[in-house]
């Protein structure tokens, strides 16, 4: 009888030890901004292509990928950058306005799709690029977010530090 029990017992243990995984095991996710993310798919790879381009004031992509409402957002603004393609090309130029040999590392590359049908795409790097005004090397820390409708840009999130910006611009104003 001894022998059924500890049979018994070990049994009943094997079985909820089976048993547990599935009951302990959260469910589906039903976040909205929980997804999956890759790394340096197409869209990402996008995402650089065009850094690179802009890093050579090359706008040729805009109007091909960036929707007429696209807006540009920077960590430094409480309020939309540029809106519209004409509106960022303007603001673009301004950068290329205060520094020149502008080029990104190869940075890390990243696309995000969210339970809420947001994809975004994300590049961590640094932003390379000498001062027009001080003639000084700079290497900016820089995020660079894209959020994608279909294949096209909707809207962009530039996260740096604009101490880099506001000196250049202070070394322009005592020139």
């Amino acid at each position: 009888m001894k022998k059924i029990v500890i049979i018994f017992f070990i049994s009943a243990l094997i079985f909820s030890c089976a048993q547990a995984p599935k009951e302990s095991a959260p469910p589906e996710s039903k976040d909205p901004l929980s997804g999956v993310f890759t790394s340096r798919d197409s869209k990402a790879q996008t995402l650089f292509s065009n850094m690179n381009l802009f890093a050579n004031a090359d706008f040729s992509y805009v109007n091909e990928l960036l929707t007429e409402d696209f807006t540009l957002r920077t960590s430094g603004d409480t309020g939309i950058a540029a809106t519209g393609r004409e509106d960022v090309i303007k603001y673009w130029n301004g950068i290329h306005g205060i520094y020149e040999d502008i080029s990104f590392s190869k940075g890390r590359l990243q696309t995000f799709e969210l339970n809420n049908g947001e994809v975004w795409s994300a590049y961590f790097g640094d932003l390379y690029a000498k001062g027009k005004f001080s003639k000084e090397n700079y290497a900016i820390p820089i995020n660079v977010w894209i959020q994608w409708e279909n294949d096209k840009i909707i809207h962009q999130v530039d996260m740096l530090d604009s101490k880099f910006i506001t000196a250049e611009i202070a070394a322009g104003n005592l020139n």
